[in-house]
């Protein structure tokens, strides 16, 4: 096919056979296609062309990269629009839009080929085209993420989706932010095809000769200009349910939901170009909010997270370690199924090692039934568990361990036990093999004397359930190699997950965070303040879960032994509470044993016991019991209201994390917020703990403390907050990894 026209920097236009222009794009600067100035620029001036003739009989957009047909708008972009005016944002959304309705309003049909990543402004360009074929290659996704960054589509995707699927279906791929597959696009009508990627192109030419010929595509233009009719019935009924489930999942935190089911709504009842200015609107108010700031800042995070390498160097200087590719796991328990089906799911051949047939037996059904769930059936998938089962290979002798060069060590949580394993594992397995350890209380120093050559070992902890959970804590020892831990976090992004490195010390770096927050709420707990209070005001704040909660998850003979290793080590701020050996004494495990601080069942039974290890449970609240046990350990009675209880929960985190940056802990200060969100459900709307207490301000926080000065040196302030109060400076000022990394 003739190239025509100019020189493009991000596209090229080719001239077909039949007459019809095929547009592909092309990016530079970027692994995948996103929407820069360029491109749009770029895209004005290709119309442009094709109006001053020789007109076409239609127009292909397809992407030269099959990993993507676009990926959303350059967040540089996102950056600048809060240094604008609402109605400067609203002017941006605009122009946007004229420029994609040029594609709508055209003399001739025009087909998008989407192959890849689709999502964002990338399928906002899609759904203005007449058709679109999507590929059923498992790199093709489409969706709406802009709710994840507090935003909702500014080009027509609030306008078009509802008049193409339906208000209902669009209120729910909007306002969740998730993505579907090819496929799943064509069941639900969002796409006009779906086939493989060798036929896209050829079957696209198909269905563009043949709207050409028929000029299908004015009738659906007709369509797509209409109001969405809704009677008053149906109108009130989605806006309820949908409401409803909005305010479930949001806890009311996030403008982002609710304004996108209210701009589709009213959009749905106008005409398109009224639609149009309703979204305008929409996306300057949420584009200039602080939750949206917040989310922005986040998804800044994850993407420098993505970029590094897990040591201090500029990005690009250190040549990359070589990624495992022959991984293991030994020990079959819970924490090694979840790791083994997190490989399996990702692509991964496995050797899975447990000296017990027993254990290995029980768990292959599990590790298989997980690797395959499919997220959007919400079921496993048994012909791809079938598939998978080739890529697991199960052994009871770690002389199956010989050909690893990544070994991942997740047996009993034993000191005596994980040492006397990791010694036989170095002798199993090759020099230049890496040995990791996943563990979330044994200290990794005293782990590595089990070795001969500890420069290879580090810790690599998953947190529980592994699927869901996205945060791993690469936990570096004295002896550990720069080989050792770029091998480890650049393995555990091919898992799908966020690593962290953190130097080695008790509780690493979660759990150190995390035992302040649990540890208070036992404190109030003795001072006579109501169990579900506390629970009731932590949620307010935006946790998943209050601390009493989380302890019952958690499991409290788990916390128990935690609590024995930060007392230990952080006694004097962080002390063991006789409530959880009391509480473990008495039977009560939490969730797993049916009783905790809460009394809980399996669902659909009334029975406490009901709720044993593995079931899914339903919290029926505190007791008496409880009420008994802590007696006698009550503190005196301390008159508390919901903000005083929310600092006494939170407060202690900030200075605990103080203190982490000044023992160096971790590497950087975006680290602490990134932890605390992915692995503890820190409210990602307050930007992480951190960026929450530069909210507030450090001077406000030590004012906050003043009255919570005689509850001992937890309560009290560090050097380094006392400082930053009298200075004014902030932790976001500590940012110092290169600028190429931000």
């Amino acid at each position: 096919m003739p190239p025509i026209g100019r020189d493009f920097t991000t596209l090229s236009i080719e001239r077909t056979a039949g007459d019809l222009s095929l547009i592909s794009f092309l990016v530079p600067g970027h692994l995948q296609n996103v929407i820069t100035r360029e491109l749009l620029r770029d895209l004005a001036t290709a119309l442009d062309l094709l109006d001053s003739g020789p007109r076409p009989r239609g127009i292909l957009l397809r992407s030269a990269r099959s990993e993507s047909f676009f990926a959303g708008a350059d967040i540089a972009r996102l950056d600048e629009l809060r240094l604008r005016t609402g109605d400067e944002i609203e002017g941006l959304c605009n122009a946007g839009r004229r420029l994609f309705n040029r594609l709508s309003e055209a003399p001739w049909p025009s087909i998008a080929i989407i192959d890849g990543v689709c999502l964002g402004g990338g399928l906002e360009m899609a759904l203005a085209c007449d058709l679109r074929i999507a590929t059923r290659e498992p790199r093709t996704v489409l969706g709406f993420p802009e709710v994840k960054l507090g935003l909702l589509p500014g080009w027509g995707g609030t306008v078009r989706l509802p008049r193409l699927i339906g208000p209902g279906p669009a209120v729910e791929l909007i306002a969740t932010g998730e993505s579907i597959g090819g496929e799943s696009a064509a069941r639900l009508g969002l796409v006009d095809g779906c086939v493989g990627a060798d036929a896209a192109l050829a079957s696209a030419i198909r269905l563009l000769e043949r709207d050409a010929e028929t000029h299908a595509h004015l009738a659906r233009r007709r369509r797509m200009n209409r109001a969405v009719e809704l009677d008053d019935d149906e109108r009130g009924f989605l806006e309820a349910t949908s409401a409803a489930v909005i305010l479930g999942r949001s806890g009311g935190h996030y403008p982002a939901p609710p304004l996108i089911l209210e701009t589709i709504l009213a959009g749905c009842s106008v005409d398109p170009a009224e639609a149009a200015r309703l979204e305008s609107a929409a996306f300057a108010t949420l584009a200039r909010s602080p939750v949206s700031a917040q989310l922005v800042r986040l998804f800044r995070l994850g993407e420098w997270n993505r970029r590094d390498i897990g040591i201090n160097a500029n990005f690009g200087d250190q040549p990359p370690a070589a990624p495992a590719e022959r991984p293991a796991v030994v020990g079959a328990g819970i924490m090694g199924a979840g790791i083994a089906a997190s490989h399996l799911r990702h692509g991964f051949s496995l050797t899975l090692v447990d000296i017990q047939s027993e254990a290995l037996t029980a768990a292959v059904p599990a590790i298989l039934d997980e690797a395959a769930w499919d997220r959007q059936a919400k079921r496993t998938d048994p012909s791809r568990a079938v598939g998978l089962a080739g890529r697991l290979r199960t052994a009871t002798s770690l002389s199956a361990l010989g050909d690893a060069d990544l070994v991942i060590e997740s047996v009993v949580e034993r000191t005596d036990v994980k040492r006397q394993v990791l010694t036989a594992i170095e002798q199993a397995v090759n020099a230049g093999t890496v040995i990791a350890t996943n563990t979330s209380t044994n200290p990794i120093t005293k782990l590595a004397t089990a070795l001969e050559d500890p420069s290879r070992f580090c810790g690599i902890h998953f947190f529980n359930p592994v699927r869901r959970m996205t945060l791993v804590e690469v936990v570096r020892g004295p002896a550990t190699s720069d080989r050792t831990v770029m091998v480890a976090v650049a393995h555990a992004k091919r898992l799908g997950k966020c690593p962290i490195v953190v130097r080695d010390s008790p509780g690493f770096l979660v759990n150190r965070l995390l035992m302040p927050y649990l540890h208070e709420s036992v404190e109030m707990l003795r001072e006579g303040t109501d169990p579900e209070r506390i629970d009731r005001v932590a949620r307010g704040f935006g946790m998943p879960m209050g601390p009493l909660e989380l302890y019952d998850m958690i499991g409290l003979d788990t916390a128990l032994y935690a609590g024995l290793v930060m007392d230990e080590a952080f006694g004097d701020r962080i002390a063991a509470s006789p409530v959880i050996p009391a509480l473990v004494r008495a039977g009560r495990l939490g969730r797993k044993s049916g009783a905790g601080f809460y009394e809980h069942a399996a669902a659909g039974s009334r029975s406490p016991a009901a709720a044993g290890p593995g079931r899914r449970s339903r919290q029926r609240g505190s007791d008496a019991t409880v009420t008994a046990l802590v007696e006698p350990y009550a503190l005196p009675p301390r008159v508390t209201d919901d903000a005083t209880i929310a600092d006494r929960l939170l407060l202690p985190v900030v200075l605990e994390a103080t203190r982490v940056l000044d023992e160096g802990i971790v590497r950087d200060v975006r680290d602490i917020d990134l932890a605390v969100i992915h692995a503890l459900g820190f409210p990602a709307f307050r930007g992480g703990v951190l960026a929450w207490a530069d909210s507030i301000g450090a001077a406000e926080i030590v004012r906050r403390l003043e009255p919570l000065a005689d509850l001992g040196i937890r309560m009290l302030p560090t050097p380094r907050l006392t400082e930053m109060a009298r200075s004014g400076s902030t932790f976001a000022s500590l940012v110092r990894l290169p600028d190429s990394l931000h």
